[in-house]
């Protein structure tokens, strides 16, 4: 579906794609990951032909740089950054739905389900609206299209915890043949919304495997937790954040770092009371065999 043939590009004397091949079949779903500087933006800007390179691009076999308007017909884009647009919603919408000849209706229902009234917003100037609420209807924008391809550059960045839930439902309800390509700083986002990593690094592909394969490598801290008499509060918390009975009376489970502390913060805030004892291991210790291991973190009551 996507094919991407020897790119290369530079800005001035910094080389920000090098070299770069891969291929996204029909029904994948794929994340570009990397640090800043790494070429995954640029990557993308190329395969929405917004920035010219060496080599090819091509969606559905239309060269992107050849022949923009048949390729680009294929794709729906949620940008990170929301255009500094003076017009009202309303007009937003209604021109947006003339280009893709949708019926504003479906748009519509797609903010709604994310949280947006359109018809509350509608005579609001688009530049006026919060960082929530742009979010919001770019995304209910692009997924009221149906187009063959979907591209995401940090989709939920600014959306609440509902909003995000909202949009991983409507990303999952996509024909099984269409594809997803994600930049996404968030492990756990790209967990979600897709099955396939390719990670970028000085502007090169460095790596190219399953999310599986990644975020089992990533979830290298175990928690685990004793609760005391009554605690039936907690061991709902704990159940629902995925624990389960490692025996000893204790409940654990494997977390990254940034998982690690936000459901650590949480269970302390919430449930502090009804903690016996909270040990954290890093998990290359315990594979080795030796339960006497030193915690990283201990909360002893």
């Amino acid at each position: 579906m996507i094919d991407v043939q020897h790119v290369s590009k530079s800005f001035g004397r910094v080389a920000a794609l090098v070299d770069v091949s891969l291929h996204v079949g029909r029904g994948e779903r794929v994340a570009f990951v990397g640090p800043n500087g790494s070429g995954k933006t640029t990557l993308l800007r190329a395969l929405l032909g917004l920035v010219r390179v060496d080599g090819r691009v091509a969606v559905g076999g239309v060269d992107v740089a050849r022949e923009p308007e048949t390729a680009l017909r294929q794709i729906a884009y949620i940008p990170q950054i929301a255009p500094p647009l003076e017009a009202p919603v309303r007009e937003v919408v209604r021109a947006w739905c003339a280009l893709r000849a949708l019926a504003e209706g479906a748009v519509a229902e797609r903010a709604a389900r994310l949280g947006l009234d359109l018809e509350v917003a509608a005579s609001k100037r688009f530049r006026d609206l919060s960082g929530g609420m742009k979010q919001k209807l770019l995304a209910a924008m692009a997924l009221a299209v149906d187009a063959e391809v979907l591209v995401c550059d940090e989709p939920t960045a600014n959306l609440d915890a509902a909003a995000r839930a909202a949009f991983f439902e409507q990303v999952d309800e996509r024909p099984k043949g269409h594809v997803v390509v994600l930049c996404s700083h968030r492990i756990e986002e790209v967990q979600k919304l897709v099955d396939r990593v390719i990670e970028l690094r000085d502007g090169r592909v460095d790596r190219d495997a399953s999310v599986a394969e990644i975020f089992a490598e990533l979830r290298s801290y175990r928690v685990e937790v004793a609760l005391g008499p009554g605690a039936a509060r907690a061991a709902e918390f704990l159940r629902a954040n995925g624990f389960v009975a490692i025996g000893g009376g204790r409940l654990g489970a494997l977390f990254t770092q940034a998982e690690k502390v936000e459901v650590v913060a949480r269970l302390l805030r919430a449930h502090e009371g009804e903690i016996v004892d909270l040990s954290i291991y890093q998990e290359g210790d315990l594979r080795e065999g030796d339960r006497r291991a030193a915690p990283a973190l201990r909360v002893v009551r």
